[in-house]
């Protein structure tokens, strides 16, 4: 797994919504966050509280982009409804998060989800009605914050299926 301190692998892929060229910039605070495809409702969750925080991403100048390992037809018909201001990217292949060594599956994740009641409730609540599932669904989430020179500040591999960082912890990493 990445730690922090290592240099952040480059990439580049296009974003679903406008299909502009995303790249991992040098000279660019960049917030990554990797998620487990386009209808998980813990994922979902995420996403729209970083759509609601999105502005204090902003005032740090920290870039979001958002990795899922779906097809860019289920982002459509799922997360990119959520309209996003930030770039989601369909990487089907899972080539970034290969990169990224995002790549731990846990049919454990589900017990360890069982003592977070409070997260189960609200990613249910807001859950899509019918939902597809084009990735493995026991894939765990995972976050990188890396900073201007291309190092990573922190690399977070989640336990559980929405198992994420804090966003105040993200944003007091940025000096």
């Amino acid at each position: 797994m990445l730690q922090k301190g290592d240099k952040a692998p480059k990439f580049s892929a296009k974003a679903i919504i406008n299909a502009q060229q995303i790249e991992l910039k040098s000279g660019q605070w960049t917030y990554l966050s990797f998620h487990r495809f386009a209808a998980c409702p813990f994922c979902v969750l995420r996403t729209r509280e970083l759509i609601t925080n999105y502005k204090h991403f902003q005032e740090k100048n920290i870039e979001i982009i958002s990795i899922w390992p779906s097809t860019i037809q289920n982002m459509l018909q799922y997360v990119a409804t959520e309209t996003a201001p930030f770039p989601l990217i369909a990487d089907p292949k899972k080539g970034i998060f290969k990169q990224y060594q995002v790549t731990r599956s846990s049919h454990l994740a589900a017990l360890k989800l069982l003592f977070h009641p409070v997260l189960i409730y609200k990613a249910l609540k807001g859950k899509y009605k019918k939902i597809t599932i084009d990735a493995d669904s026991n894939l765990l989430p995972a976050e990188f914050l890396i900073n201007p020179e291309g190092i990573l500040v922190m690399a977070y591999y989640g336990k559980h299926y929405g198992d994420h960082l804090p966003i105040e912890q993200i944003l007091n990493n940025v000096v």
